[in-house]
């Protein structure tokens, strides 16, 4: 490995501009966008273009406020470039570093081979202020020896900046809460006049969450980005609420030209990063949960972990991750949590993905993915494989690692050179830092194969025949610029027949089937393509053609579908090539409901072998709705479905209304394989969370009730269940006799208890208390008990209070303070010291003060201690904690002692080396080396709350209350996770729904630790694990 450093960076304003295409357009299509095509709004507002402010370099430079504590700061440029190792035969050169460029949050190349670089200023460590300092530079290598060292600001006067993309005349912004156009058609490096908002309605507390980074696809449309942590409705300035899109974690995309804007794919944390291979195919990397994920359109993903919960109430399942390994250590047997999380990249926070596609790096990097990990101030590789089956994310050795603190890669781009540009962020926070920004700071550093070389490019000035040859270049850098150019001239009105014949000769004549995509893709994008020949191409003999034939065929509007909706019922039934079905289950979605069934009972009952998850989890993103559409139809064909598909489409039938249940029962009664019985049966139990059992008739409670005693464990153990929900009297005898026989095996009990559970029918109380007394079932009846407030049972739990195991006594006081006669008996129970205040956890301290009840507050205050503390408070007592967390207390901690305080404090909500549970993020990953990360955050869970995890207090009509965070809402339910479970409630049982700014993570959860418990803690939060 080889290092350079630079010299200083030149100012030099002047630069000969180079006119290219895209006048026309801005003064065409741009004109249209704000005056044709919204014309109708115009009484709403008075122009389009003056809602973002945006002003050419002014004479004095600005200077940033650093707000990091006096004496923090970098290692000079060149002590940290020193410090950064990559592989043999590469070299790093310093391009540039403070005060030529600071805070770089987003890079793009111009056709020209500049580099342009967004600062944000205005981040402020997970919020963004409104200061408009924010700036776009632009940056050239004039002598190919790797430092930039001509520099011009483009604008300024900017805010909430966080990614660029050129084209069409102009760059591309997203700043909160706009996505906005920067016009400069004439390219002479000065903003034409102001920005153009093309969308806006993105929000503005969604913080470090917030919209990002922008790139083109392969398809011709604008991506971008957004996180978890507060939802956004974004449509075109004016909208009213009702026309606008929700979106909170996902891909999303808007077309240049005919202004169309979609989520993609919804799903994961935060991504922060989406590229796309030799074929086409998008891949994001995100935060806190797996890396990495095969981008496909109409995906939902997984977000939380052990939440199980989709804002659709029907996404039954979320698809699951590419990465077949963490970055951390974990349970998994590829993860060994025996190692340090920095063997195995570092930690769950990544920023940006590039699949490198240059020409210059050796053939082994060709088609790797980077990204950078935060917390292993590194960046990781992975190399994306797929045999027949999905793409696979297998770890490969780590292109970069940094020795300095510091060092934050924020985003890379490979260039018309083929060599790598990484920014570095250069601060010693992350998303979560709150002790301060250091705004001063900033690098970009440049990754080559061996020394620096300068390619003299413009592709402004190239020809349409040029353009359609630069389709065949080694370096994907060409083939993505050229392609939007071509794409522009489009738009400017240029005629492009030659090209567009140059492109067919390539895709009918070249062998390689990533040439053929791109004269397929530049072809789409520059008009000239047609339905009949992309209908042709489903017939193709090579499975990537056929996949984006699906996609574009789908992609318009304005295509006539009766050419090739036949023809996907036939590929549906034939089609062999997984990502050929995974293209057609995602087209489905974007076929109108009446006619997507054929295709989608092709695509799910097509016998051979098991359906791939992912697969099948698209197959019934798609299908859902028809299902509700005509059931009748939907039962005819239940049993040729695969068994989970058929316990969807049940649990989607038995939950639309008391006839489609009726149905679906009916259908029971005729059926008599006892796997598609059980499969029903089990989907029906999962129907029925919000169902009282006045919605189902006396023959529904017989039909299940005679199946209880089925010569299928599976269907017995489902009927009694849900013969607890429906029957009548005698099938509640038949369930309770389940319930308390002693000859009765544990599963069959479990359900008889959770489907009385769920029905709370009279004398429910003393089941309960026959289980406790008899120690069947003993937390599972405790964790039903809430849904009681029986004087007896809470006593009988009191009384028994002490020979309880741990684990129960949990359930036992969360069952205590949920209302508020049993949480004054246990009050008592603490003052007589008949239970130690010490088993009440933080949690349910919380609890009982949300009874709201002075009177109990103030007993729970003398026993227990404040729940409340103040600012100053919070502040003094994480310096006060961290002086006495000192390394020399750290080392001599027992962490055997520290695991079984994790295990008691922190495990029911946070997974540590695979123990515990994920409601709130996993802490393997997380940052938890550094001392002020994890004090902060304990001392004061609520400085900074997702929109997932804030807390909210809901009072049923019953009389209980229940603490946790509403994680979804329809017309006829709305379910809060708890610290300890996920429940869903039917709307007519909810008297109030109290939202609070607190997290679920409560305060004081160290208060009841001695100062040797909480070094012990503390050790192992922070240890390796072992």
């Amino acid at each position: 490995m080889v290092v350079s450093t630079h010299s200083k960076t030149t100012s030099s304003p002047t630069r000969t501009s180079h006119p290219q295409h895209g006048l026309r357009f801005l003064r065409g299509v741009s004109f249209q966008l704000a005056f044709g095509l919204w014309i109708r709004k115009l009484e709403a507002y008075a122009t389009l273009a003056l809602l973002l402010s945006c002003v050419q370099a002014g004479a004095q430079e600005f200077t940033p406020r650093n707000t990091q504590a006096a004496g923090q700061h970098p290692l000079a440029p060149a002590e940290a470039i020193s410090r950064l190792r990559v592989p043999d035969g590469f070299q790093i050169t310093l391009a540039a570093a403070e005060p030529e460029v600071r805070q770089p949050i987003a890079i793009t190349f111009d056709d020209r081979g500049r580099l342009w670089v967004a600062e944000s200023y205005s981040y402020d460590g997970s919020t963004f202020t409104d200061q408009p300092h924010d700036r776009i530079l632009i940056f050239e290598d004039t002598n190919g020896d790797g430092v930039l060292d001509w520099r011009k600001v483009f604008c300024e006067g900017l805010t909430h900046l966080t990614g660029l993309e050129l084209g069409f005349g102009g760059v591309w912004i997203t700043a909160p809460p706009h996505l906005a156009f920067l016009p400069d058609a004439d390219h002479d490096d000065v903003p034409d006049g102001e920005a153009v908002v093309h969308l806006d309605g993105w929000s503005l507390k969604a913080e470090h969450n917030s919209v990002n980074g922008l790139t083109w696809g392969p398809d011709g449309w604008l991506y971008g980005r957004h996180g978890i942590k507060q939802p956004s409705r974004v449509g075109r300035p004016g909208d009213a609420i009702e026309e606008r899109v929700e979106l909170s974690c996902s891909i999303w995309r808007y077309h240049p030209t005919d202004h169309r804007f979609e989520v993609v794919a919804d799903g994961t944390i935060n991504p922060w990063g989406l590229d796309f291979n030799d074929h086409g195919q998008g891949f994001l990397t995100t935060s806190v949960v797996e890396h990495l994920w095969h981008l496909v359109p109409g995906a939902h993903y997984q977000r939380w972990k052990d939440r199980g919960v989709h804002p659709n109430p029907h996404v039954y399942e979320t698809m699951t991750a590419t990465s077949d390994h963490l970055h951390w250590s974990s349970a998994k047997a590829v993860d060994q949590h025996n190692a340090s999380t920095l063997d195995f990249g570092g930690g769950h926070s990544h920023c940006d993905a590039m699949i490198y596609l240059g020409d210059r790096w050796p053939q082994s990097y060709r088609g790797s993915l980077l990204t950078s990990n935060i917390h292993g101030r590194r960046i990781n590789r992975d190399r994306l494989v797929r045999d027949d089956g999905p793409f696979r994310g297998v770890h490969a050795d780590d292109f970069l690692v940094a020795r300095d603190p510091w060092f934050r890669a924020v985003s890379m781009e490979y260039g018309p050179d083929g060599d790598v540009y990484v920014t570095d962020w250069s601060d010693n926070g992350e998303c979560h830092d709150r002790d301060g920004v250091h705004r001063t700071s900033g690098r970009i550093y440049k990754i080559t194969w061996g020394k620096p070389i300068r390619v003299d490019v413009d592709l402004g000035q190239a020809t349409d025949k040029q353009l359609v040859a630069f389709q065949l270049h080694a370096n994907d850098w060409f083939v993505r610029h050229a392609r939007r150019i071509l794409q522009e001239r489009d738009a400017d009105g240029d005629d492009l027949s030659e090209a567009h014949a140059a492109l067919r000769d390539i895709f009918h004549r070249h062998p390689d089937d990533t040439r053929k995509l791109r004269a397929l893709w530049a072809l789409h994008s520059s008009g000239g393509i047609d339905d009949h020949w992309l209908s042709e191409l489903l017939s193709h003999d090579n499975e990537h053609v056929r996949c984006w034939a699906v996609r574009l065929l789908v992609d318009d509007a304005t295509l006539s579908r009766a050419t090739y909706l036949a023809r996907f019922a036939e590929m549906a039934e034939t089609e062999t090539s997984w990502l050929v079905r995974m293209a057609l289950a995602s087209a489905l979605q974007r076929i109108d409901i009446k006619q997507r069934w054929a295709i989608a009972v092709e695509l799910a009952t097509k016998d051979d072998g098991a359906t791939e998850p992912n697969l099948e989890r698209m197959i019934w993103y798609a299908i859902e709705p028809v299902i509700v559409a005509n059931s009748d139809r939907a039962l005819d064909a239940v049993e040729s479905f695969p068994q989970k598909i058929r316990r969807w489409m049940a649990r989607r039938i038995g939950s639309d209304s008391t006839r489609s249940a009726s149905l679906l029962l009916d259908h029971l009664a005729h059926t008599t394989r006892a796997d598609v019985i059980a499969d029903l049966l089990e989907g029906f139990n999962d129907s029925v969370s919000v169902k009282s059992r006045d919605e189902y008739s006396e023959s529904v409670g017989n039909v299940i009730e005679t199946l209880i005693e089925h010569d299928d464990r599976r269907v017995r153990v489902a009927a009694v269940r849900a013969a607890a929900v429906t029957g009548g009297e005698s099938g509640l005898r038949r369930v309770r006799q389940q319930l308390h026989a002693a000859e009765t095996d544990r599963t069959t009990r479990q359900a008889a208890l959770d489907g009385l559970a769920r029905r709370n029918p009279a004398g429910f109380a003393r089941d309960l208390e026959r289980l406790i007394v008899s120690s069947r079932l003993t937390t599972a009846a405790l964790r039903a008990a809430t849904k009681t407030d029986d004087r007896k049972l809470a006593e009988t739990v009191l009384s028994r209070f002490g020979e309880l195991e741990p684990n129960e006594r949990v359930a036992a006081l969360d069952y205590l303070v949920a209302r508020r006669r049993s949480a004054a008996r246990l009050l008592s129970a603490i003052e007589s010291k008949t239970i130690a205040a010490a088993e009440l956890s933080a949690g349910q301290s919380r609890q009982i003060d949300a009874l709201g009840d002075k009177a109990l507050q103030g007993r729970l205050h003398q026993v227990w201690g404040t729940l409340r503390r103040s600012p100053a408070e919070r502040v003094h007592q994480i310096k006060d904690l961290e002086k006495r967390l000192d390394p020399s207390r750290i080392a001599t901690a027992s962490l055997s002692r520290g695991r079984e305080l994790f295990q008691k404090t922190c495990a029911s909500c946070h997974k540590l080396f695979g123990d515990g549970k994920s409601v709130g993020p996993e802490l393997t990953g997380a940052n938890r080396r550094d001392l002020h990360y994890l004090v902060s955050n304990i001392i004061d869970p609520s400085a900074a709350v997702p929109a997932d995890f804030r807390l909210s207090n809901l009072l049923t009509t019953d009389g209980r209350v229940m603490v946790g965070s509403v994680v979804r809402q329809t017309d006829s339910s709305t379910t809060i996770q708890t610290a300890t479970e996920t429940v869903e409630l039917p709307t007519d049982t909810i008297e109030t729904i109290q939202l609070t700014s607190k997290s679920l993570m409560p305060d004081g959860l160290l208060d009841s630790l001695s100062q040797q418990q909480i070094q012990d803690l503390f050790a192992w939060l922070m240890s390796n694990g072992h």
